[in-house]
């Protein structure tokens, strides 16, 4: 590397591969952080928001796709919704309010920090999950999941910011990688409990209605004590020294992975929505997520539907997370290690995608363990989808511009969310 100019200081990053040095200039007076440091600080980032935010996305998972595991337990029939495309309405107007609610609860996580919006939306979508059991008919259940939706759409892209803010470029695809995999790991846990759920007899509910309450109430509990443990940004975190917090905002500013701004500029906005990477992220998002609508909506009506009984064809669900949990986390792994091996990713996930689609679609019906193993194939769109979650902001530089690449990927996510019941008819 040429000498620095007089005004600039030579610094130590890690932007190519986590614990690999390369340098970089930066402004004079700016902390110096060397390998080690850089490597205990990454520790104590992971310990503080790691936890936090996989446990978070496990519950807004469960909440969202406790639907199909509700619906072998009466709740279509309850509510009327045994006929047609009503059932898939349900679970894809999810996404209608997802969509709706996406830019402007981005731009409130902008406005008024990470920290303190993330605690309210998990207070507001556990609300509406414990009134989930007061619905009677079709259109009050539409109701309930339109509202779902809209307030769910600020967790995802707020924890992408949130990622953007701690980590460098290189280290965020992991991490995207690691909280997205609780989505799978939630697919476990639910439906042992749900199990239990399930077997509950007499009183004044059905078994559906046990699970959105309880469900509920275990969100309600979880967002107030998010409240007083969410890092949010590192420059309001709580348990970093003063000097660490120089270093974390140094470690992202040399990187250009950005730090936390409050004001929304226009004109950041109108740079993502022209460039051509914003429509490849969103087109990607939408047809590799296809596959998700089918998974999260039919899995336990697939395997009732191949003469399962109801309580076989929810325990057929856990290897559907685990299956999810490696996926994510494989595919993110791969991305770390691998330079320049994201798009290889994403389309050799779609290879598994599409043979299990085709083993489903054209296997006879007694052909069942076939049918299964196809079932779980179509489990590793999640391989590509983590990584547009990753390319969504990892290549980009300002607040503003991270955040409307965030909410532009998880839109074109509802999307393929939307496409994929529609392919479904009773």
């Amino acid at each position: 590397m040429a000498s620095a100019p007089k005004n600039m200081a030579t610094h130590t990053e890690f932007a190519p591969s986590e614990g690999k040095p390369e340098n970089v200039e930066l402004s004079e007076g700016a902390p110096t952080i060397d390998e080690e440091t850089n490597r205990r600080l990454l520790r104590k980032i992971d310990m503080r928001l790691m936890p936090v935010m996989c446990f978070t996305y496990a519950l807004q998972y469960y909440d969202k796709a406790l639907l199909s595991q509700a619906a072998i337990f009466g709740l279509r029939d309850d509510l009327g919704i045994q006929d047609g495309l009503k059932y898939s309405w349900v679970s894809l107007i999810f996404y209608f309010g997802y969509i709706a609610g996406c830019y402007p609860i981005s731009w409130l996580s902008q406005r008024f920090s990470i920290r303190k919006v993330c605690p309210i939306i998990c207070f507001l979508w556990a609300i509406v999950v414990i009134c989930t059991p007061a619905c009677t008919n079709y259109a009050g259940m539409l109701v309930n999941r339109f509202m779902l939706g809209l307030i769910e759409s600020g967790v995802s892209p707020a924890f992408m910011l949130c990622t953007g803010m701690w980590y460098t470029h290189s280290e965020q695809v992991f991490r995207s990688s690691l909280w997205y995999s609780f989505s799978g790991g939630s697919n476990i846990i639910s439906p042992l409990i749900n199990y239990g759920l399930g077997h509950i007899t007499g009183g004044s509910m059905h078994p559906w209605q046990y699970m959105y309450l309880i469900a509920g109430l275990a969100t309600l509990l979880w967002s107030v004590a998010l409240w007083f443990i969410f890092p949010g940004s590192p420059e309001e975190a709580h348990g970093f020294t003063p000097e660490e917090r120089s270093m974390l905002l140094e470690r992202v500013r040399a990187n250009n992975a950005g730090s936390e701004n409050r004001h929304f500029k226009w004109y950041q906005m109108r740079e993502a929505l022209l460039s051509y990477h914003f429509w490849l992220i969103f087109l990607l998002s939408t047809l590799s997520s296809i596959g998700s609508g089918a998974v999260t909506t039919f899995g336990s009506i697939i395997f009732n539907g191949m003469g399962f009984s109801t309580f076989q064809s929810l325990l057929l669900n856990m290897p559907i997370g685990a299956l999810a949990f490696i996926c994510v986390l494989g595919s993110g792994y791969i991305g770390r290690r691998v330079p320049n091996a994201r798009l290889h990713v994403v389309s050799g996930a779609c290879v598994p995608v599409i043979l299990g689609s085709c083993l489903i679609w054209r296997l006879p019906s007694s052909e069942r363990a076939a049918r299964i193993v196809g079932f779980y194939l179509i489990n590793f769109f999640s391989s590509a989808w983590v990584q547009c979650i990753a390319m969504g902001t990892s290549s980009v530089a300002g607040h503003t511009k991270k955040a409307t690449m965030a909410a532009g990927t998880f839109i074109g996510y509802s999307l393929g969310n939307i496409i994929g019941p529609l392919t479904f008819d009773a």
